[in-house]
């Protein structure tokens, strides 16, 4: 297997200098290493974020740094870090996950022999603490996040929910800019670019193997109040607009969205873990 790919991370101030590393390590580390790794800061860093960067930059890696001079949300980011990725093939990555060793080769293998498909990505690992490797975040695993694996899944699946696994998606480069690319779109970026690839008819799959480790303390805080909220709402009035979705299909998904953030943390933390993943 002999496949190009790029990968696409952003990084903010406010993030653990040892999880970029470590999230670096484990994109470094596949089977089938990346063409290169671009990474947007976006905005100014730390000294100790930027002390980071600055180790791998001196490495003989194809190690792109793009800076935004301000801090402007993850889609702005993300959209930016497109335009330096040389590669037809793209993986994203969070800086605070660790990818599974075979994760890339994993994807690629699937790609090659299904070549109608744009975006594939697989089961995440969900995990709480400070591992900074995949055999230490296995043991603190709590949960599982599935998808759906095949595109008539995945159609009926996007009306209600996310079908994707973002921090592990690997996508065609073209497709997802003649969809317009990443948009700002506060806690749904990933969700909105999707749906708009699949009213692009844009062909989606997801692997049954889990192919991250995701770091989920604070998740469910982060998923509640009242502004999480209104972009629940703003973001489903935007599908029924695009007529993604009927009154019907928005209405009930919506007031059950809008309950679920408002309701107290430990309580959205219980339905999230033991009621919407796998244990």
């Amino acid at each position: 297997m002999k496949q190009a790919y790029s990968v696409l991370m952003s990084v903010y101030q406010k993030e653990n200098p040892e999880y970029l590393r470590a999230a670096v390590e484990s994109v470094l580390g596949q089977t089938v290493p990346p063409e290169e790794v671009v990474l947007v800061c976006d905005g100014p860093l730390t000294e100790a974020l930027d002390g980071v960067i600055a180790e791998y930059a001196r490495q003989e890696i194809a190690f792109r740094v793009v800076r935004l001079p301000e801090n402007g949300g993850l889609g702005k980011a993300l959209n930016e870090g497109l335009k330096y990725c040389s590669c037809e093939w793209i993986a994203r990555m969070d800086t605070d996950d660790l990818s599974t060793p075979d994760r890339c080769e994993k994807q690629l293998k699937f790609l090659e022999e299904h070549p109608e498909v744009d975006v594939v990505s697989g089961t995440i690992a969900e995990f709480q603490g400070d591992a900074l490797d995949g055999k230490t975040a296995e043991t603190a695993v709590i949960s599982y996040k599935t998808v759906p694996e095949t595109q008539k899944e995945i159609a009926a699946y996007i009306k209600q929910r996310n079908p994707l696994n973002h921090p592990c998606v690997m996508f065609r480069k073209a497709s997802v800019e003649l969809s317009g690319g990443y948009q700002q779109c506060p806690y749904f970026e990933d969700y909105d670019l999707w749906v708009r690839m699949y009213r692009n008819h844009a062909q989606f799959a997801n692997l049954p193997d889990t192919l991250l480790y995701m770091r989920v303390d604070g998740m469910h805080q982060r998923r509640g109040g009242l502004r999480y909220a209104k972009c629940v709402i703003d973001f489903r009035v935007k599908m029924y607009r695009n007529q993604v979705i009927t009154f019907g299909e928005f209405l009930p998904m919506t007031i059950v969205r809008v309950l679920v953030s408002l309701m107290p943390n430990s309580l959205r933390r219980f339905l999230y873990e033991k009621k919407l993943r796998k244990q």
